[in-house]
């Protein structure tokens, strides 16, 4: 579905964001699989979790590295976030729009923020939210790849996090993962059959019915 259709169509950033635990990774990917959605990897100066593997899930840099692209200004946004930088290689984004292509950013709101602020009439921002607190940390808990300490940064992280779903297009309740990526498939769908990227097919068939009408006899008519 990421295939440039006929005409000027523009084509979707879209991002999506939560707080740490609630989702966004996986739905993200899942989502890209099943609307085969080109999938942007962000630049991270952390270190990989187990099963994590560089170029598919994120592009791990140096703290060197990433400073040096900060300097050549190669980032359409990036963000330190629990201690560790993470970035969108600017030519990424040129590049879908000018494909026409629709791209999936997995990004905190400060990078959402920042693609919206370039971007505003091709972004799309949807936000995940877990179904409670207490189920947030349960996840972060089960997923055992943090420190107690930092657990619990996590955990009061959120709550800044949190502040900014407001600034979102979408909210999606991840209660449930089926529910929850079936309501990001439908907010993908809706938004590529809105009229700011759907209207030219309208003046297309507008001309040529008007076309047409001219063309006619005026017993037609």
């Amino acid at each position: 579905m990421t295939d440039a259709e006929p005409g000027t169509r523009k084509g979707i950033l879209l991002v999506i964001s939560s707080p740490s635990g609630a989702g966004k990774t996986t739905l993200a990917h899942l989502l890209a699989q099943r609307e085969r959605l080109e999938f942007s990897v962000s630049y991270t100066t952390r270190t990989p979790r187990t099963g994590e593997r560089d170029d598919v899930d994120y592009k791990f840099v140096t703290e060197d590295e990433f400073s040096r692209m900060i300097e050549r200004n190669e980032f359409a946004e990036w963000a330190k976030v629990h201690g560790s930088r993470y970035g969108t290689a600017i030519h990424t984004v040129n590049r879908a729009l000018e494909d026409g292509k629709d791209y999936l950013f997995d990004v905190d709101w400060q990078g959402g923020a920042q693609i919206r602020r370039q971007w505003p009439e091709e972004s799309v921002l949807v936000f995940i939210l877990p179904p409670s607190m207490a189920e947030l940390e349960r996840r972060l808990r089960r997923r055992a790849t943090d420190a107690p300490a930092a657990i619990e940064q996590r955990l009061e992280t959120a709550t800044r996090e949190l502040e900014h779903f407001a600034e979102y297009d979408y909210l999606v309740v991840n209660d449930n993962l089926e529910t929850a990526l079936k309501e990001l498939s439908s907010i993908y769908v809706a938004a590529r059959c809105a009229r700011t990227r759907r209207g030219h097919y309208g003046h297309e068939l507008l001309d040529e019915a008007q076309a047409q009408a001219r063309g006619r006899p005026a017993s037609q008519q």
